[in-house]
């Protein structure tokens, strides 16, 4: 089986409508945690954290990261949707994986921003311990601070 059949399986998987609804199901769910973290580290605009795209300037906002977060995460998802248009797999898979890697290191800032180990930002590509985490830092108490 090669890679472009496996990437389709995926994409007429998720297009069915069990995989909408679980899609926004997530997405709900990561909107509130995501409005409810940015309340705590006092991220001004936290209410954005239900528009897509934006939302990315809140999680870069709530990790205190530099504007460049938001350009990083902004450039992987137009690449994405750039090779899921023109079909091309092997750019899907290079810019999944660089999206991986910058979506985990803006998690991670955001879980040191909430006093967690910076190495919880990991779990945020898991697709079901994702959700524990997002709740975790949204209304978990904080175990510790970090020196």
């Amino acid at each position: 089986m090669d890679l472009s059949s496996i990437l389709y399986r995926v994409w007429t998987a998720y297009s069915t409508g069990w995989g909408l609804w679980v899609s926004f199901g997530m997405y709900f769910w990561l909107s509130i945690c995501l409005m409810v973290i940015a309340r705590k580290v006092h991220v001004a605009g936290w209410w954005a954290g239900w528009i897509p795209i934006v939302n990315f300037k809140v999680m870069c906002g709530a990790g205190k990261s530099s504007g460049a977060c938001f350009w990083r995460l902004f450039i992987v998802l137009l690449a994405l949707v750039a090779g899921i248009a023109l079909w091309i797999p092997i750019w899907i898979v290079v810019w999944l994986v660089l999206g991986a890697i910058v979506w985990v290191v803006t998690w991670s800032r955001i879980c040191r921003e909430r006093h967690y180990p910076a190495a919880l930002g990991l779990l945020s590509l898991v697709p079901v311990l994702n959700l524990v985490l997002f709740g975790i830092l949204a209304f978990g108490d904080q175990p510790y601070m970090l020196g």
